[in-house]
């Protein structure tokens, strides 16, 4: 009963912030609702850009892949540190200030501003706004699916009612309070999943006896599982590592993560913010891998690896604490499909503004924004009840396929003069065609290939098309 009070009265509070910033914020343009005026703090924005990717990977899938291979997934941890410094350490301070000048609100809307004034703005906005509905469809069914997954194994809520119950408070506190929501709210679900990335492996791990008695009965169960090889040599191991490090690079273009970007107050807060963000990165990439294999040595097998941190949290702690530890896990989830969500309703509500509707009032944006919102929440809970996969496969499509759409030509556009609106449409498109195909033809490489044809599309047609360039921001 303890922990279902906790839980509820959690949901309670995160619709309260949203309905707090419905009425006391002023919201007189989208970018208000969708960027919170490009007026948010260090603190709030690091916080906010850890959590709103942490999502169901952190507490399902990662700790799944702890339970199966060990610590072979520090290679993906290692890159995506390497991948996350490279953001904000040169990605992020000309983005800003790009996005500044040219009003972008999203990363679609700024490679389509960006060229503007050539023939590939609309092609690039058309095109990557598919992209980013395609993948933000999948990621948010993945959301809701650990969602579902975590109150039926925690709260032994149906995981029916559970699904609803998660895809209604995410969308009723997003549609109410649009991005200064998302941020406050991952700023309290980020603390509380601190408290669980700390607390879980700790008691799990003493459970067994100790860190001692934890290397040794991982040791006993399996060699490989305290090993970053898993046992693997040769072209078998060069392939695991290879699709580690492909899938890390995905962190390049998570366009819910680099709004946090562009709604900073200012560039020069972005070194502090980074300081935070690359600690709390490497909690949450390497905490959980033990939440797994502490699970491996404590119940030899499971159904499904990927609730193995729900089983420990609700036999390790009393109700009301492990409530709290619910929230945070469940508030990673939320705070990865708020951001999500208002993402796609940014580059859909822009697509219509720029590309079918003239003149269109602020408040009609904002109100179409806002049942976007609803939509995507709508259609997150629908691929939830269908599941068409694991939560791991799901997230790596969807992270993968949003780092080559969006991430590679954004990176090479605030960093390369030489960047075309060609080349970018290509990357585009060739990302979007390369991870379908890569998944669909080839998928025990998958997502190996994705990257070398989405990288030879763009320098091959920016080469091509450099002399005719059109940019209308400097590279900066």
């Amino acid at each position: 009963m303890g922990l279902s009070i906790t839980f509820g009265l959690y949901l309670v509070v995160l619709v309260g912030i949203g309905v707090y910033f419905f009425f006391r914020t002023e919201t007189r343009r989208l970018s208000d609702y969708m960027l919170a005026g490009r007026d948010v703090g260090t603190w709030p924005i690091a916080l906010s850009e850890v959590a709103s990717v942490a999502s169901g990977w952190t507490f399902f899938a990662w700790v799944g892949v702890g339970f199966t291979t060990g610590l072979h997934g520090l290679w993906f941890s290692m890159a995506m540190l390497v991948v996350v410094l490279f953001l904000y350490r040169y990605v992020a301070p000309p983005f800003r200030r790009q996005s500044e000048r040219l009003d972008s609100q999203t990363v679609v809307d700024h490679l389509a501003l960006a060229f503007r004034d050539g023939p590939w703005g609309p092609w690039i906005r058309w095109t990557a706004t598919l992209a980013v509905v395609m993948f933000m469809a999948s990621y948010i069914g993945a959301q809701i699916i650990a969602v579902g997954e975590a109150m039926e194994t925690g709260l032994g809520v149906d995981y029916g009612v559970a699904v609803g119950a998660g895809g209604l408070a995410v969308a009723a506190y997003t549609t109410l309070g649009g991005f200064n929501a998302s941020v406050w709210t991952d700023v309290v679900q980020g603390l509380f999943v601190l408290v669980a990335a700390v607390a879980l492996p700790g008691v799990a791990i003493a459970e067994i006896g100790g860190w001692s008695a934890f290397v040794a009965e991982a040791s006993a169960v399996d060699p490989a599982l305290l090993s970053m090889t898993a046992g693997q040599e040769g072209v078998a191991l060069a392939l695991s590592v290879g699709a580690w490090l492909a899938f890390a690079l995905g962190a390049l273009g998570q366009p819910h993560g680099l709004m946090r970007f562009q709604a900073i107050r200012s560039g020069r807060l972005l070194s502090r913010a980074s300081v935070i963000a690359m600690s709390f990165q490497a909690l949450r990439l390497t905490v959980p891998l033990f939440i797994g294999i502490a699970g491996r040595v404590l119940y030899g097998s499971i159904g499904d690896p990927e609730s193995v941190a729900m089983e420990l949290m609700v036999e390790l702690f009393p109700g009301w604490f492990a409530g709290l530890l619910l929230a945070g896990i469940i508030g990673a989830i939320l705070s990865t499909s708020d951001s999500m969500m208002l993402v796609t309703a940014a580059d859909l509500t822009r697509l219509y503004e720029t590309q079918i509707a003239e003149r269109v009032s602020a408040d009609r944006m904002i109100g179409l924004g806002r049942a976007i919102v609803v939509a995507m929440a709508l259609l997150g809970v629908g691929l939830a009840y269908g599941r068409p996969g694991t939560i791991f496969t799901i997230i790596e499509f969807a992270f993968v396929g949003l780092g080559a759409t969006l991430g590679l030509p954004l990176a090479f556009l605030v960093l390369w003069p030489r960047t075309t609106g060609a080349g970018v449409f290509a990357a585009v498109a060739g990302g979007l065609v390369a991870a379908i195909g890569n998944l669909y033809l080839f998928p025990s490489t998958f997502p190996i290939l994705v990257w070398p044809v989405t990288l030879a599309a763009f320098l091959g047609v920016s080469y091509a098309t450099s002399q005719a360039s059109t940019a209308s921001v400097p590279a900066s």
